[in-house]
């Protein structure tokens, strides 16, 4: 009828107002990656140790991991603009109070604070909403909205270095949580929920190449008693070790097989932080293309032959290029996860679906720097056996894929 014609039109305008606006969000929430920034001049000004800093990092990321699915329930009774805003709030004003600590608790209760703000942000209010908002390119907005959350740390390192630098540690903070709080109040008035059932004018689904609109709606408890939930989720946790490995070790790593300084390793690192953030948009636009099991496979494929050539690699560009290899992957196993979740377990509960699945990076961000840093501490400083292993596990990855596919196809 007409007036569902003027309805979708005016939706497929708004659709892409809500991704700009849940991009912003995102960057915001992202500075989580920049907190590295903010260890030193805090340590210095309150004599604090390195693993008191650290401690407020993991507070952040982990409480962000746990929060993102209590977040994902909460779209059944908020708004998507009530809850960004609710997580704004939480975040910028979380931010604005670690310039006022004095304390390790202080800290380590607003590092908290913060995490809650940034598992409402992303994933919790804006990933699930923009994936039903569109059903023909799932992949791709997946991956820019993951890109968004990633470029926070690229653009907020040096802007934060900057502000350290001419305000002091504490008025920095002040400033940039002041800031976080103006934006996401602002842009979470422009974010709309999509609605039920929602297809773009003219579009129909496709079948092939990934683009389903959402496989049949599941509640996280029968997602939950699904065996093929518990494969895939292992797919995607050896997917995130290699690559969390990697960024976790970055420095060290471009130190030991180069041979550079510290500073230098500074830059390749901002590289590989680059490349996972366009890793999330290319993999999640092929993804639409090819579709998502292909892209699985090249996925852990790359990444077995990046760890596996990375302890013979001879020469600056090709080891640097290696490295941004496996940047470039990770960030690919981010931008297809909303995807295969919607398609697996469907649309309707994807917020809470998608925060339980997002947990599977959570064990990545654990086991792959804990695994580099057993493995080289027992050789003495030499991560040739760490890459070794990482590549192995990739291809463990190819082999519980292949299982996943197995079982789930045996159920259809």
């Amino acid at each position: 009828s007409r007036g569902w014609v003027y309805i979708s039109m005016n939706h497929d305008s708004q659709r892409w107002i809500t991704l700009l606006a849940c991009m912003v969000s995102a960057m915001c929430a992202g500075f989580a990656y920049a907190w590295s920034v903010f260890q030193k001049p805090l340590m210095s000004l309150f004599q604090w140790s390195a693993a008191d800093m650290s401690l407020s990092f993991t507070l952040i990321m982990s409480t962000g991991a746990i929060v993102a699915i209590f977040a994902g329930k909460a779209l059944d009774y908020l708004r998507v603009k009530q809850l960004l805003l609710i997580g704004g709030v939480f975040f910028g004003t979380a931010v604005v109070g670690i310039g006022f600590v004095e304390s390790l608790p202080q800290l380590y209760g607003l590092a908290t604070l913060a995490g809650i703000g940034v598992g409402i942000i992303y994933p919790g209010a804006t990933m699930a909403n923009i994936v039903r908002y569109f059903p023909d390119r799932p992949g791709m907005v997946s991956g820019l909205l993951a890109a968004g959350y990633g470029l926070g740390g690229v653009i907020w390192a040096p802007v934060s270095a900057a502000l350290i630098s001419g305000f002091g540690v504490l008025m920095a903070l002040k400033i940039l949580g002041s800031c976080f709080l103006l934006i996401v109040i602002i842009v979470s008035r422009a974010v709309n929920n999509a609605p039920d059932g929602y297809r773009p004018l003219e579009w129909r689904p496709a079948t092939g190449a990934g683009k389903t609109a959402g496989g049949t709606d599941k509640t996280w408890q029968e997602m939950l008693s699904n065996p093929a939930f518990y494969l895939i989720a292992a797919v995607f946790a050896l997917g995130g070790i290699t690559g969390m490995m990697v960024i976790g070790h970055a420095s060290p790593i471009v130190q030991t097989l180069l041979g550079v300084t510290p500073q230098a390793a500074a830059g390749v690192v901002g590289l590989l932080l680059v490349a996972n953030t366009g890793g999330k948009v290319f993999w999640g636009w092929l993804s639409d293309k090819v579709g998502r099991n292909l892209v699985v496979v090249m996925l852990f494929g790359l990444g077995a032959a990046a760890m596996a050539v990375l302890p013979v690699a001879k020469g600056y560009y090709i080891t640097v290029g290696i490295i941004l290899t496996v940047g470039l992957c990770y960030g690919g196993f981010l931008a297809i996860m909303a995807p295969i979740t919607a398609s697996l377990f469907g649309t309707k509960n994807l917020g809470i679906n998608f925060g339980i699945m997002f947990l599977t990076i959570g064990i990545a961000a654990y086991v792959g720097p804990l695994m580099a840093a057993v493995i080289t501490q027992a050789n003495s400083g030499d991560y040739s056996k760490a890459f070794v292993i990482a590549a192995v596990i990739n291809l463990t990855g190819i082999v519980c894929f292949a299982a996943f596919n197995w079982y789930h196809k045996r159920l259809h």
